[in-house]
């Protein structure tokens, strides 16, 4: 997962950084949590579970948790601009 540099990020940048396996049907199912009105909510328990998940590696930060972290964040950016 590439990061993006800037506020100005598109649903669609963030969609392209997300797992495989959950693109392998007509519809994502993020885009049924963004359209149901639960977006916010969803991004924020994430980044919220992998901070807590991230903190019991030995004190040091897991680079993939900080990614997902980083991605969920993204997330919220789209829905401020």
């Amino acid at each position: 997962m590439a990061a993006e540099v800037g506020p100005y990020i598109t649903w669609e940048q963030v969609k392209k950084r997300g797992s495989e396996h959950y693109k392998t049907g007509h519809i994502e199912p993020i885009d049924l949590i963004k359209e149901g009105g639960m977006l916010q909510d969803f991004a924020i328990a994430n980044i919220i579970k992998y901070a807590f998940r991230n903190r019991r590696e030995n004190g040091k930060p897991k680079r993939g948790d900080l990614e997902k972290i980083k991605h969920y964040c993204d997330m919220l950016l789209t829905m401020a601009e």
